[in-house]
């Protein structure tokens, strides 16, 4: 047992270590607004998990940092002007209602983090939308990129600069908006936890595939650059959909849980009502997957017995 939780504590110290690049990023670009929203995130995550614990009278789990985890994504994905009672309510929520409720960490049905973001963005969305230019004053309102490809804007788009939308000089999420942060991120969660990046590659990929299929920009390549760098897509590829408590056992099963979910991320975001929808899409793909995947293994172990049978008649 001691030696299982010591396994969970390392894999959400890597989580962590993963989200102290955005972390930066963000205090760099927002100032101490950033942090001030951060640290009421990661307070609100790890309070409720604590207070839960003791009414549910369960095992205090808060050592093993998965709370501050989830407390840090939601914050992350917010706009820097947000209150400060915006990540302290979708912090509350995941932990709350999609993490206490099914007991260990290990094994859950749905990520926190994108149960809470899909709770703020359902409640308060133009809070969760509005992004602000940016600046340390925060003075003046943004549109994002995921804006400007909702609106078909193309004059605008025309206007992005790629180095602007690749170092997160430009609105959007405080802490999702910078591309080459959030590739350190990858690189690490592909050297220590390749089994993870399995799945954020299948997402990535499926949301590329929709792109190009749908595109919402006149040239493919641009098209499917700007689609995969906006909103929290990067972002949700290397945290959300890797939840570690909800991934499946086989490498080829998490490409595909994966692929589902980046396809209909874009899908959502094409025909949805929100600019961003990936947290809807995690949460989806989290609801159907597993669902699938019992059904083949059931199917694919009845046929086996049926041939086997056939060949023991056959003898």
């Amino acid at each position: 047992m001691k030696r299982k939780a010591n396994q969970t504590r390392l894999l959400w110290l890597d989580v962590l270590a993963m989200l102290a690049l955005p972390s930066v990023s963000a205090w760099y670009y927002y100032g101490t607004r950033a942090l001030k929203l951060l640290a009421v995130s990661v307070l609100s995550a790890v309070v409720c998990e604590l207070i839960g614990g003791l009414l549910l009278n369960r095992r205090i789990t808060v050592g093993d940092l998965s709370a501050a985890a989830t407390g840090l994504m939601i914050a992350l994905m917010l706009p820097a002007s947000a209150p400060l009672w915006l990540p302290a309510c979708g912090s509350a929520f995941a932990i709350v209602a999609a993490k206490l409720p099914f007991g260990r960490v290990e094994r859950l049905p749905f990520s926190p983090a994108a149960a809470g973001m899909a709770f703020l963005t359902v409640c308060f969305p133009q809070l969760v939308f509005a992004y602000p230019k940016v600046s340390p004053a925060l003075t003046g309102s943004g549109v994002s990129l995921a804006a400007m490809l909702a609106q078909n804007t193309s004059l605008s788009l025309g206007s992005v600069r790629a180095i602007d939308m690749l170092t997160g000089n430009f609105p959007g999420p405080m802490g999702a908006s910078c591309i080459f942060v959030l590739l350190g991120s990858a690189l690490y969660l592909l050297i220590r936890r390749t089994r993870l990046f399995i799945t954020a590659a299948g997402f990535l990929t499926g949301g590329a595939l929709v792109a190009l299929c749908l595109p919402r920009v006149a040239s493919l390549l641009p098209s499917v650059v700007m689609e995969l760098c906006a909103g929290t897509m990067l972002f949700s590829a290397l945290f959300l959909i890797t939840e570690p408590g909800t991934q499946p056992e086989k490498p080829l099963n998490r490409l595909l849980f994966g692929f589902f979910g980046g396809a209909l991320c874009l899908i959502m975001r094409r025909f949805g009502a929100f600019e961003e929808s990936a947290c809807f899409a995690v949460l989806l793909a989290e609801a159907v997957c597993p669902v699938v995947e019992r059904r083949l293994t059931a199917a694919l172990a009845a046929r086996k017995n049926k041939t086997k049978t056939a060949e023991a008649k056959g003898e």
